[in-house]
């Protein structure tokens, strides 16, 4: 937004400001931006440079005010004019990328993120042999649209080709911030993603559920099949359920604590009568294979660790039951859908699964209908 700043102006915003940041340039001096977050706020430069974007941090405010803003805004620019304020300049940064993806932006993935294998992978895997050798300064959005082209040209799907996309895009934005590097301007400009048809969303019915808990009600001394079983009773995400531990289990409040969910926070899970009975047939189990007690629920016999991936095994399941298209992540759908069928609210829905926005729960409110339908027949009675 646009607004002639002032020192006032400042100091409101940042008195009454919520923890979300807000972006202001001046329209006095062109270039002049400032960001205020929850206690502070600071002052940015951004100028163009022989076709290359460049933000300069100025300094932060109330020690700057936005009459000195304006002021060295101008120095600088009339700096780049002349050419002789190496300083500003900063020409001795001009690095590859594969330089500064391993030497400073995996580094501070590894810090600041909980996906980094993700990162390291995506890396690895497609940016470092197309990207590698690639000036910081020369990647623009160009480059970005023919990644986009070979992705699908490979047959990867129109999602993880957007995912890796955003992903690219916020690496080399970070360049300036982790060592100063210059980036091209074209990234500060909107990029169009795929379009992507809405995710299928895969129910058990009732045969099919029926099939499913006799399955592995028949296999409880298979622990891959015990994990499935769990997955069905409780519609914890996979990984929450590869990694859960023993001692997180209070079999006397019923409960699962679970110490990091998707959104970094940890939730409990109410456990089930049929949860409970798997946990008891993995115990067993355990029992029988091991003179010590694993850490873990569902231990790996060969590695005696938490399982990683299961793909193939469930596929056996899934073919052998004649559960097609089902996802391992669908029986946590199943799971909700089953508690909406049988009267659950979508507020006790959102609380067993974790969600953290009521929002991500409301795909879950058609299956409601039936019971809009219901009271909707109570005009019905009323008028007979």
């Amino acid at each position: 937004m646009q607004v002639t700043l002032s020192d006032t102006i400042l100091r409101n915003l940042i008195k009454n400001n919520d923890g979300n940041r807000v972006s202001l340039t001046d329209s006095k001096t062109k270039g002049l931006s400032v960001e205020v977050r929850r206690a502070s706020a600071t002052f940015y430069l951004r100028t163009a440079y022989q076709k290359r974007s460049k933000r300069i941090t100025l300094g932060q405010f109330p020690a700057l005010c936005v009459t000195d803003a304006r002021k060295l805004c101008a120095e600088h620019k009339r700096q780049f004019v002349l050419q002789v304020h190496a300083g500003v300049l900063n020409t001795n940064v001009d690095m590859r990328f594969d330089v500064y993806y391993e030497q400073h932006y995996l580094p501070w993935c590894k810090s600041y993120r909980r996906t980094y294998s993700s990162h390291q992978s995506l890396y690895k895997n497609h940016l470092r042999d197309r990207f590698g050798s690639v000036v910081l300064s020369d990647l623009s959005s160009r480059h970005i649209l023919g990644f986009v082209n070979h992705l699908m040209q490979k047959g990867y799907s129109k999602s993880f080709i957007n995912k890796s996309v955003q992903h690219l895009r916020s690496a080399l934005k970070r360049a300036e911030e982790l060592c100063g590097a210059d980036t091209h301007a074209s990234l500060y400009k909107p990029f169009t993603l795929l379009r992507c048809n809405p995710p299928k969303e895969r129910f058990l019915d009732t045969d099919e559920a029926k099939r499913l808990r006799d399955f592995v009600a028949a296999n409880v001394g298979d622990a891959v099949c015990l994990l499935i079983g769990f997955l069905m009773y409780t519609g914890a995400r996979r990984h929450e359920a590869f990694n859960a531990e023993w001692q997180h289990i209070n079999l006397e409040r019923r409960s699962w604590y679970v110490p990091l969910t998707k959104n970094g926070k940890p939730r409990y899970i109410v456990l089930n009568s049929r949860a409970l009975t798997v946990i008891g047939h993995a115990r067993a189990l355990q029992n029988q294979l091991y003179t010590h007690k694993p850490q873990w629920l569902f231990a790996n016999p060969q590695t005696h660790k938490p399982y990683r991936c299961i793909h193939h095994r469930w596929s056996r399941i899934r073919e052998q039951l004649g559960l097609d298209g089902m996802r391992i992540h669908d029986l946590r759908h199943s799971y909700a859908s089953t508690l909406v069928n049988n009267g659950a609210t979508l507020y006790e829905v959102q609380k067993l699964l974790g969600h953290a926005r009521s929002a991500t729960t409301e795909r879950y409110a058609h299956l409601a209908n039936h019971r809009l339908q219901q009271a909707a027949s109570l005009i019905d009675k009323a008028y007979e």
